[in-house]
């Protein structure tokens, strides 16, 4: 089987979800080489051995194999013996009103006086001289078709047809049977592309979408079915990311004192390596979210998102605002993320924000709570609604806490405009930063991991 079959089953299997690197790609290979690929099932196990890592990616790479080797020729081919293609058009023996002879009407008779399995062969022979794996979209099918079909040398079929419709009525009756031929091998055609597009494009098609997913508005979010398991990917990664940061920074540096004179004893072989330790910060997380209408859907995505990476912010405390605050913390303790985010907004979203009061409510409740291994994260966009902005109170936070975030969904363009009064907080905030899409949310809270490593 070629490399390149192998090469494009690989990237059928990214596109369904798995992740292989380029080394267990070539693992992959060479275990099929090994093995060999005449019997499908010591292939097929060949593979799985190598290419699945995690028992949760089994269906999936079940279903790609299937798939992927359902047409194929040689050990993994699934295609049944009696075919499903159309029995041959004209006869050979017809004379000058066959569809024997030379040039358009030769090759037209090499294809349509095939056997079902013979035509089954071609198309798989066709195919294998494409290449599915660009396939990106789902209009693509009809060109990707229409390929395979003149591959399979359809062109002369055309031609015939064209000449048959030029002549007498015997000849336009026989046009019309090879149209009906031809549909019916384009039906195969197009089916065998369908498939191809489910193993390649579709994958292809799904990471478009989550590219455009990640970087629209929060507020046009909603359109997106798949916007929640999006955004629990998103936070698994991330908080895959940070256990091996913290798995790192646990071990320390090098101690290159320690480990050399320990090592003298010895000279030095084998030598022992001895680390220097940092001690493990308790780090607590305080987030304020605007819930008002304005900035609800960013504020819901938020919360999401933290709350699916309690395994790495476990000490994490959520109050919510519009024209009254409260705790929320106590919600996603009790339901999950979606329903407590759903809960949260329809008891306290609203108009009429008061940043000044909720400054002053939070104050309140948390004064003994902060200290220096506190980050505050406040998301908002600093429209008060010409109250007093309590940037005073703002101060004594900061001064109290370790760092305020404040993001901001809002283009910095606009930070200041009408009754927005971020001027008046961005003194006491450590970061400052626009907040309006899921990528913009990855790299704040990327950054947040990183700060509390």
């Amino acid at each position: 089987m070629p490399v390149r079959r192998l090469s494009e089953f690989v990237q059928a299997l990214r596109g369904a979800g798995l992740r292989i690197s380029p080394d267990e790609a070539t693992q992959g290979m060479d275990a099929a080489a090994l093995v060999g690929y005449q019997g499908r099932q010591r292939f097929h196990d060949a593979l799985a051995m190598t290419l699945v890592k995690r028992e949760d990616d089994r269906p999936a790479f079940e279903e790609t194999f299937a798939r992927f080797f359902a047409v194929t020729s040689g050990v993994a081919s699934a295609a049944p013996q009696d075919s499903a293609m159309p029995a041959p058009v004209g006869d050979a023996g017809e004379g000058d009103e066959g569809l024997a002879g030379d040039g358009v009407e030769s090759d037209a008779a090499d294809l349509t006086t095939q056997t079902p399995a013979e035509l089954d062969q071609r198309l798989a022979e066709a195919a294998a001289q494409m290449d599915f794996t660009q396939m990106e979209v789902i209009t693509q099918q009809g060109l990707y078709t229409r390929r395979l079909l003149m591959n399979m040398g359809m062109g002369a079929v055309d031609d015939r047809i064209l000449q048959l419709d030029q002549g007498d009525a015997p000849g336009q009756a026989r046009a019309e049977m090879l149209r009906q031929w031809r549909r019916e091998v384009r039906e195969q055609a197009a089916g065998h592309v369908r498939r191809q597009f489910l193993l390649h494009g579709a994958g292809k098609g799904r990471a478009l979408r989550e590219q455009t997913m990640r970087a629209v508005p929060f507020r046009h979010l909603r359109e997106f079915q798949e916007v929640k398991t999006l955004v629990r990917r998103m936070a698994r990664r991330l908080a895959s990311l940070h256990q091996r940061r913290m798995k790192k920074s646990r071990r320390g540096m090098l101690d290159a004192r320690r480990t050399l004179v320990a090592s003298i004893r010895h000279d030095g072989v084998p030598a022992r390596l001895h680390w220097r330790q940092r001690p493990v910060q308790k780090s607590r997380v305080m987030v304020i979210c605007d819930v008002s209408s304005s900035v609800s859907d960013a504020a819901r995505f938020l919360l999401q998102f933290l709350y699916a990476m309690n395994d790495v912010l476990p000490r994490v405390r959520s109050f919510a605002f519009a024209s009254r605050f409260d705790e929320i913390s106590e919600d996603f303790q009790r339901y999950s993320p979606d329903v407590a985010v759903g809960r949260v907004l329809d008891r306290l979203s609203g108009s009429g924000t008061d940043y000044g009061e909720m400054f002053a409510d939070f104050w309140r409740r948390c004064e003994r709570e902060l200290d220096s291994h506190t980050t505050v994260i406040i998301l908002g966009d600093a429209r008060n609604n010409y109250l007093p902005e309590g940037a005073e109170v703002l101060q004594q936070i900061r001064r109290r806490v370790k760092q305020v975030w404040w993001l901001n969904p809002e283009a910095r363009s606009r930070w200041n405009s009408g009754d927005a009064v971020m001027d008046r907080y961005l003194p006491h905030c450590r970061l400052a930063r626009q907040c309006a899409s899921l990528d913009n949310l990855e790299r704040i809270v990327d950054s947040l991991l990183k700060g509390l490593n």
